[in-house]
């Protein structure tokens, strides 16, 4: 029997079971805690042949046993008895069954193998798309259904897709943090049956899903997943992060979801050749992300870098040079401008750094930041305007010091701009280094967030990220 395709129907579900939850806690009684925390619209049904309850729900003595139909079964049950789950989730109607459970070819053993090849004519015969083993499931904001009780609940633009189920958590909540909204995440471990090629040939034609993230470790079927991945990148932005590029990594990657990984020259030709954007780790992967949902593309690379700390604004300055762009030198009328603005609102340009990049810390007064700044954003020289907040230097000299507020000062009057000049911008929060710098970022990345503006955690990062949006649009134009 032809496997069914996925579709719209694989993400929408009325009643979830989850076979393996216990009375006492056991990760089969975090899933159906979590799909209660998360607000799940549908029934949930715990499966356990010992019985009793759970947060207040019957647990049924097996998936037959529930008296309706089910839509999603979730396996946390051991792998022996999950070809068994396979047939009798078939019968109630089931979906999808995806399997928390592992053991199987990811540790190399022949009845591991020979599992999941009965796994699969389970079924097959029984018309159920597998997800794993090894795995977590799906996250569909739009309808509550979850593997971790802390996941934004509001549904995006993205799609993700991971072979890693650890990597899907700290991502999920990781970009989550930076403003990152999801329409579906899929952890899909083995890929026995759903796989990466399945996930982006839906993906190319979801409506809902504007942008594409992967975390993969390889691929189950070559040529089918070149085609996928090139319709895909066609009409959506797709992001890629490949684990398992060394030797080493390509080990783990075989005994972490038994995938082939492939070699990396390979995956590079494949991914540049396909238009797709390659990472080289999480942190890389959210930063384009939140490019992408934040930046409108800058005209050129040009640009004008405008901050705290005279190190830091050099810094700033040699990575984006780096990286290929340009930060033109005023105009002398210009420049004269702005020479002007700042002797109406400090005494002295001591300390300051007042050619591109531009260091205005000690002009001291929030209208003087925001009449630079306008001024900045508003010269038709610049198509891009970075702003760089260091963090740490806001307590010098001591916690008593006006200077302490100089970055809330800083980003009001750069939200003010934003708000009235339209120019692409990019926010540099970093060098976060106690506990209390941390919360402070935290808190800043929050204001510059609901304001829609893309914020990033390194000079490095920031850098990377608008030389490869830019590079992506640029091969998209031509």
């Amino acid at each position: 029997m032809n496997k069914p395709a996925v579709n719209d129907s694989f993400f929408h579900h009325t009643s979830v079971a989850i076979a393996g939850a216990s009375t006492s806690y056991n990760i089969g009684h975090a899933f159906v805690s979590c799909m209660l925390d998360s607000g799940f619209k549908g029934r949930v049904y715990p499966v356990n042949p010992g019985g009793g309850e759970i947060l207040g729900l019957k647990v049924h003595p097996s998936v037959e046993a529930i008296p309706d139909t089910v839509d999603y079964v979730i396996s946390c049950i051991p792998a022996r008895l999950t070809p068994q789950l396979v047939r009798d989730s078939a019968a109630k109607g089931a979906r999808i069954v995806s399997f928390f459970t592992a053991g199987y070819s990811e540790v190399g053993r022949t009845e591991g193998r020979e599992m999941e090849a009965d796994l699969l004519r389970a079924a097959r015969a029984g018309g159920v798309r597998l997800l794993g083993p090894n795995c977590l499931g799906l996250y569909c904001p739009d309808i509550g259904l979850s593997f971790a009780c802390d996941f934004p609940k509001e549904k995006g633009n993205v799609g993700f897709i991971s072979q890693s189920g650890g990597n899907a958590i700290y991502f999920i909540r990781a970009a989550g943090q930076r403003g990152i909204r999801f329409s579906r995440a899929i952890s899909y471990g083995n890929a026995l049956d759903v796989d990466e090629s399945d996930l982006f040939d839906y993906f190319a034609g979801d409506p809902q899903t504007e942008m594409v993230a992967a975390y993969l470790e390889g691929v189950k079927d070559g040529p089918r997943f070149v085609r996928a991945l090139k319709k895909l990148a066609s009409v959506k932005p797709v992001v890629v992060l490949k684990g398992g590029a060394t030797k080493a990594g390509a080990v783990a990657a075989a005994s972490h979801t038994g995938s082939l990984a492939g070699s990396d020259e390979a995956w590079e030709a494949l991914l540049d050749e396909s238009g797709a954007i390659r990472v080289h780790n999480l942190d890389e992967l959210a930063d384009m992300l939140v490019t992408f949902e934040f930046m409108p593309p800058p005209r050129g690379r040009n640009m004008v870098v405008c901050g705290s700390n005279g190190g830091f604004t050099v810094l700033t300055a040699d990575e984006y040079l780096g990286r290929g762009f340009s930060l033109p030198e005023l105009s002398p009328h210009d420049q004269g401008d702005i020479t002007n603005t700042v002797s109406r609102f400090s005494t002295t340009d001591a300390g300051m750094i007042l050619r591109n990049p531009f260091d205005i810390t000690n002009v001291g007064s929030g209208e003087g930041h925001y009449s630079i700044m306008r001024k900045l954003a508003q010269n038709s020289e610049f198509d891009l305007f970075t702003a760089q907040v260091s963090v740490s230097n806001s307590g010098w000299p001591h916690a008593e010091s006006p200077f302490r507020f100089w970055p809330d000062m800083f980003l009001d009057a750069l939200l003010r701009v934003h708000r009235e000049v339209d120019k692409p911008m990019a926010v540099i929060i970093h060098s976060a280094i106690s506990g209390a710098d941390c919360q402070r970022s935290l808190d800043l990345q929050q204001k510059c967030i609901s304001a829609g503006l893309p914020v990033y955690t390194s000079i490095p990062a920031a850098a990377r990220a608008a030389d490869r949006f830019l590079r992506y649009h640029q091969r998209r134009r031509t």
